[in-house]
């Protein structure tokens, strides 16, 4: 798990400056990498790279890698199986080696088609030395960011858009960018909240030639609907092996438990198959009560597990300085507001460990949301249910189709409900979840690993039926049916409880008069889109969990603003 930076040029370039340039762009994010650096180059790359030390030792490990097939590879993320993969190619693993080895061997050996079905999360750029080709590739599901922008005859590339900042001076704003994140919690499609700084395409390659030209293409789709139907067994093994392929020797393996059945599964999966690893659970709590606070139900469900739990506890008075924070690493805003306890948590549990498992990424291929129920015909007429805000009230007829650029549509012959969880599954899982977790994990030098996201979890979901899925209109049945011998009773049968925050007793109480004070200042940037005094005069007079997302979500996007506005033209 690492920062990963990169310069290419078909253009000869001063070797000296480009490589002071990949430094400036790791200083940027050296957050991502506490145990080391490295920086290879020419005159036409250079490729750099901040440290998280998981696997490999403080030699073999130390990135750029350079393997005997003429390549130099920077990458980011984790690689659960490299043992296997090498061993399927005939290449020996060393213990002490770098799990990015197998990398090196799949893309010099098969190309970017060998990245297909591997265990892993990762953002990966291998150069050629032998005809001066650049490779960039993301995982299936882009758990690990990547981002690309122009750089004089060439390009740069980064885990952060901060490290591009560092070399690109101030960015422009992308117009679309906040009223995305209004509508729909977050930025949409392959974008970034900046002009000119998109994100590589998930579960793709892109490769830069000497002669400045630009080859693309996928390596994975998801695969065609069956009719046919999984087990609770299949569904029981294939996350099982993605559990264990997760689980670690060498750290404590930190469990995110939230008290709902996702984080449950996962704990459950891990007591079961590896008893004898060391093994901790962590919740957060508020201190306001309400059905919020779920940590008396993974406390329960820790007992249940016999393993050790502990609660970190968010008081009202961190959450401005928190807002703050989170913009900075989040960098595109995200309107969850699990986005601050994600923080607070990874920080403590990062003190204990370097390794943690969450439940993340199992609603969108397993039917989980309430918003999936009675799913309407049309994507159209689906999407206003993930809404905060709705076009008509920041003066738009229709949301920006921007929203879903590079978002391929779901195959027409889907019943509307597998097309709804294609849709969420490429865009918002993405843009919404999987960046809260990357950003703030790493953000505190923890690595969250998240078996749901696997890719051959994935692949079974997406080629089961909705209604497989849902038995019986079910939320995740054929899940929960596939742990019910993990999972007590009282877990399988209580109703679905969203992650959240206590934001309608905060608003009306501690975070009052802090609401009022940023959304009614007359500087504020928020007032751009919307006029938060009548949602605030609405709270007050009937405080409701609809105005209270409102009201959040202006917060969390001031205070983005509040953190960029520097960085902007």
């Amino acid at each position: 798990m690492c920062g990963i930076v990169g310069l290419f040029s078909p253009v000869a370039q001063d070797a000296g400056e480009i490589l002071a340039l990949a430094a400036t762009m790791q200083a940027a994010h050296h957050f991502r990498g506490p145990d080391g650096q490295g920086v290879w180059g020419n005159a036409h790359v250079a490729l750099g790279n901040v440290r998280l030390a998981i696997h490999g030792d403080l030699k073999l490990g130390l990135q750029p890698l350079q393997d005997r097939w003429g390549g130099h590879l920077v990458f980011n993320g984790e690689v659960f199986e490299p043992r296997e993969i090498l061993s399927s190619l005939g290449e020996p693993y060393h213990p002490e080696d770098s799990d990015g080895v197998a990398l090196e061997a799949v893309l010099a050996r098969k190309g970017p088609a060998g990245l297909a079905h591997m265990r892993g999360m990762f953002a990966v750029a291998r150069y050629d030395t032998n005809d001066g080709s650049l490779v960039l590739a993301r995982d299936t599901w882009g758990q690990k960011p990547l981002y690309l922008m122009r750089w004089r005859a060439g390009w740069a590339f980064a885990s952060t858009i901060a490290a591009l900042q560092a070399i690109a001076g101030k960015l422009t704003l992308r117009r679309e960018a906040p009223i995305e994140y209004l509508l729909y919690k977050s930025v949409g499609g392959l974008h970034t909240s900046f002009v000119g700084i998109e994100q590589v395409p998930p579960g793709s390659w892109m490769r830069f030639l000497p002669d400045g030209s630009v080859q693309a293409g996928r390596y994975t789709d998801p695969p065609p609907r069956t009719d046919g139907a999984a087990t609770p067994d299949d569904v029981r093994r294939q996350i099982d092996a993605a559990v264990a392929a997760r689980a670690t020797g060498d750290f404590v393996n930190a469990l995110l438990l939230s008290g709902g059945a996702d984080s449950a599964i996962v704990a459950a999966s891990l007591v079961r198959q590896r008893p004898d690893l060391g093994k901790m659970a962590f919740s957060v709590g508020y201190d306001v009560s309400g059905p919020e606070d779920e940590t008396g139900y993974a406390a329960r469900m820790a007992r249940h597990l016999g393993v050790e739990h502990e609660v970190v506890r968010l008081e009202a008075a961190a959450l401005p300085g928190l807002f703050e924070e989170t913009a900075r690493f989040t960098e595109d805003p995200i309107a969850d507001p699990v986005t601050l306890p994600t923080l607070l948590l990874s920080r403590r549990i990062s003190e204990v460990s370097k390794v943690a498992l969450s439940g993340d990424g199992s609603d969108e291929f397993w039917g989980g949301y309430a918003r999936f129920d009675h799913a309407p015909d049309t994507l159209s007429a689906y999407l206003p249910r993930s809404m905060v805000f709705h076009p008509e009230e920041l003066g738009l007829d229709a949301p920006p189709s921007s929203y879903l650029d590079g978002i391929a549509d779901p195959p027409m012959d889907l019943s509307p409900l597998d097309r709804i969880l294609r849709l969420e599954s490429s865009n918002r899982l993405r843009n919404y979840h999987l960046a809260r977790i990357d950003k703030l994990g790493m953000a505190s030098a923890l690595e969250i690993r998240s078996p749901f996201v696997d890719a051959r979890v994935t692949e079974l979901a997406h080629s089961l039926p909705a209604d497989v899925k849902r038995p019986d209109g079910r939320a995740k049945g054929l899940l929960l049916d596939a742990f019910t011998d993990d999972l007590p009773d009282w877990l399988v049968h209580r109703k679905k409880q969203p992650f959240s925050m206590p934001l309608v007793a905060w608003l009306s109480g501690r975070l009052r008069a802090y609401a009022w004070d940023v959304l009614t200042a007359p500087g504020a940037w928020v007032r751009s889109f919307v006029e938060p005094r009548a949602h605030l005069e609405r709270f007050a007079a009937e405080p409701e969990l609809e105005t209270a997302a409102r009201l959040w979500s202006l917060l969390q996007l001031e205070a983005w603003h509040e953190v960029w506005k520097g960085r902007l033209t």
